[in-house]
């Protein structure tokens, strides 16, 4: 029996030994979940701490972007009226009974003797090229021919030279007022 004594004092001491070693591990535990509860608070107060410091610059900053789109905005809503106002130009001036006079005076502000006058396709039968480019020789004492071609543009003319062509058309005239004075804007937002 010495041996069934010996073997139950072994087992005793061992269940013994497991329930030391369990109940270590549960205080041990224990003491690592109110820690992570604790770590939790200090973090989820710290976070709320740096939210509360940085909500200022957020909405500072979403302002910012908000304001700056809204510009962006309005500068395309007036970009589109100043397009609309020179495209209104543009009509005005076609349909303007000086119209003639004005061709006129485009070739006389550029025209080199021997230069090929090319009108806008839309200009034939609404004004009398002959005549436009008969004024324009006689006041300038040059020498003109009138291109076969029929100009691509929506008024105005293109002279042919032998060195260069210059373009007068009204939409290359009154893109460079557009682009060289800001009256337009002024006139419109002021």
């Amino acid at each position: 029996m010495a041996k069934k004594e010996l073997i139950d004092k072994i087992v005793g001491d061992a269940k013994e030994r497991a329930r030391e070693i369990v109940a270590d591990a549960e205080s041990k535990a224990s003491q690592m979940k109110v820690a992570a509860v604790e770590e939790r608070a200090a973090l989820l107060d710290s976070a709320r701490k740096m939210a509360s410091h940085a909500a200022p610059e957020v909405i500072r900053r979403r302002r910012a972007m908000a304001e700056l789109e809204g510009r962006k905005l309005v500068l395309a809503e007036k970009q589109a009226l100043i397009a609309e106002t020179y495209d209104k130009a543009l009509a005005i001036i076609k349909e303007c009974k000086e119209y003639g006079s004005l061709l006129v005076k485009m070739i006389l502000s550029v025209a080199e003797d021997g230069d090929c006058v090319v009108f806008a396709s839309s200009d034939y039968g609404r004004v009398d090229t002959k005549k436009i480019l008969a004024e324009a020789m006689k006041v300038g004492k040059i020498r003109l021919t009138e291109s076969a071609e029929k100009g691509d543009f929506n008024g105005g003319i293109v002279l042919r030279g032998k060195d260069c062509d210059k373009n007068l058309s009204l939409e290359v005239e009154l893109e460079t007022l557009r682009s060289e004075e800001n009256i337009t804007a002024k006139v419109l937002f002021s």
